[in-house]
């Protein structure tokens, strides 16, 4: 039933424009046979199916590639969101690209603190850091190495940090130089050294000031 009414949809219009046609044709020359009417009716039927045919093709035509191009636009959107979520899914589970970084402060006048920061978009996961005191006197022919002051924390949440990572008494000093060396899940070894040549004269900073406001600068090289 389908096909029939298929059928009729394509092929009323043709139909009618050969009638049309024969009878004007028969009207006109006022002599007719059977002979005579298909003679005019099947050139002018296939002739008018022929057009119509080519309009419902270009239709049929049109219609495929619009919705090819939907599909295509909903494949994309769903690859898009799929990568995106898949990082995500990634990215919370083992860390991704997050790194958690090292700041220091000046909560008072003879201490210095390292905050661990997490700035990134996603947790860092099993945080390692080694700190070691530059001015520590060191004798590597008997072995004896600069003292490595170690930090381990499991997880640490984008936009928070851990205050107190680190403490270094400045009393009766004149000078810092520490090194750390912190490594995470996915990624390797990060340098950060704390130097002040001399720490004379220098004054108290706020709680959770930056120490770089009190002369204390700070630079790391991120590797991976």
């Amino acid at each position: 039933m389908q096909i029939a009414r298929r059928l009729l949809r394509e092929f009323w219009l043709p139909a009618l424009v050969a009638v049309a046609w024969t009878v004007f044709n028969i009207y006109s020359t006022k002599s007719w046979d059977f002979k005579a009417i298909v003679n005019v009716f099947g050139p002018s039927f296939f002739l008018a199916s022929w057009a119509t045919g080519q309009f419902f093709r270009v239709q049929k035509q049109v219609g495929v590639e619009k919705n090819l191009t939907s599909i295509e636009t909903r494949v994309t959107t769903l690859v898009e969101r799929l990568e995106k979520h898949t990082t995500d899914f990634l990215g919370y589970a083992t860390g991704g690209d997050s790194w958690a970084s090292f700041r220091p402060m000046l909560p008072s006048r003879d201490t210095l603190e390292l905050m661990l920061h997490n700035e990134s978009k996603y947790p860092v996961f099993d945080v390692y850091a080694e700190a070691i005191d530059l001015d520590e006197p060191i004798e590597p022919d008997k072995g004896r190495l600069w003292t490595r002051h170690r930090f381990v924390l499991h997880s640490l949440f984008p936009n928070k940090g851990v205050m107190g990572a680190y403490r270094f008494d400045l009393k009766d000093k004149d000078r810092l130089k520490v090194n750390v060396f912190t490594r995470t899940r996915n990624n390797g070894s990060m340098p950060f050294r704390v130097e002040r040549d001399s720490l004379i004269g220098r004054r108290p900073g706020r709680t959770g000031e930056p120490a770089g406001s009190s002369g204390v600068t700070a630079a790391g090289t991120r590797w991976r």
